[in-house]
C-alpha cells in the first residue's frame, strides 16, 4: 500500500533531486563533447595533431642477409648431392659416415660464444668473420674441386674414398656454421626493433635457395643426358 511504501518513495525523490546536478554535469562531460573541445584547442593554439612514426627501410640490409645465407647454402647443397652420385658404389655403412658432414651445425654452439666475443676492432664484430671465412670457404672450394671430384669416384678407374670426402665436406659446413653464428648475430644489429623478426625469414629463403641451387644444379649438370639434351643445343 502507499502508505507502507510512504518513506521509500520519499527518500528515492530526494536521492533523485540530490543528483539530478551532477547527472547535467556528466552530460556536459560526455566523452564526445570532450573530443570536440580538445580539438577546438589544438585548432586555436595552432598545433597539429601528432604523425605516425614511418617504419624504417631495412631494405638494403634485408638484401644482404638474404646474399649471406644463400651462400651459406651452397656448401650444403652440394654436400646433399654427393649421396646420390655415391648412390650404389659405396656401402651404407660409408654412406651413414658421410652425413656426420652436417655435424657443424648441431656442435656450434661450443664456439659461437668465441665469435661473439673474440674480433678485430677495426673491421667489426662480424665482418672480422665472415670476410676470412667467406675467403677460405671459396678457396676450399676451389683447391679442393678435382681431389674432391677423384675422392667421389669420378676419375676414370678411381674408386670412391668417402672418408677423404667425408673430411672436405666437413670442413665447409665447419665454416658454414661459423658463417652462420656471424650473421646471425649481425642480423639482431643490422635491421631495426620493428623489422628484426625478418632475420630468421632471410634465413629459411636464403639456405633453401642456395641449397636447391646448388644440389639440384649440381645434379642437372652432372648428368650427361640432360646437358646432352637441353644445354648442349643452346651452346652449339
Amino acid at each position: 500500500r502507499i502508505e507502507d511504501i510512504g518513506p521509500f518513495t520519499t527518500l528515492m525523490t530526494e536521492v533523485r533531486r540530490r543528483t539530478a546536478p551532477f547527472e547535467v554535469e556528466l552530460e556536459l562531460f560526455s566523452e564526445d563533447s570532450m573530443d570536440a573541445e580538445m580539438a577546438e584547442v589544438s585548432v586555436s593554439s595552432g598545433s597539429r595533431p601528432s604523425e605516425p612514426k614511418k617504419k624504417p627501410n631495412d631494405a638494403a640490409s634485408i638484401a644482404l642477409l638474404l646474399l649471406l645465407y644463400t651462400l651459406q647454402g651452397v656448401p650444403m647443397g652440394l654436400s646433399g648431392s654427393m649421396p646420390l652420385v655415391l648412390q650404389g658404389r659405396v656401402s651404407y655403412k660409408e654412406q651413414a659416415l658421410f652425413s656426420m658432414v652436417s655435424l657443424p651445425f648441431s656442435l656450434k654452439l661450443f664456439w659461437a660464444p668465441i665469435v661473439d666475443s673474440v674480433y678485430w676492432p677495426r673491421h667489426g664484430r662480424r665482418k672480422s668473420w665472415l670476410v676470412p671465412v667467406q675467403f677460405a670457404c671459396g678457396a676450399l672450394m676451389l683447391l679442393g674441386a678435382r681431389p674432391a671430384s677423384a675422392w667421389a669416384g669420378e676419375e676414370p678407374g678411381v674408386a670412391p674414398a668417402v672418408r677423404p670426402l667425408t673430411g672436405f665436406f666437413f670442413a665447409l659446413y665447419f665454416l658454414m656454421a661459423t658463417q652462420d653464428i656471424a650473421v646471425d648475430g649481425w642480423g639482431l644489429t643490422m635491421l631495426s626493433r620493428e623489422n628484426v623478426g625478418y632475420v630468421s625469414t632471410c634465413n629459411s629463403i636464403g639456405q633453401t635457395f642456395g641449397y636447391f641451387v646448388a644440389n639440384t644444379g649440381f645434379l642437372l649438370l652432372h648428368d650427361a643426358r640432360t646437358c646432352d639434351k637441353y644445354f648442349r643445343p643452346m651452346l652449339a
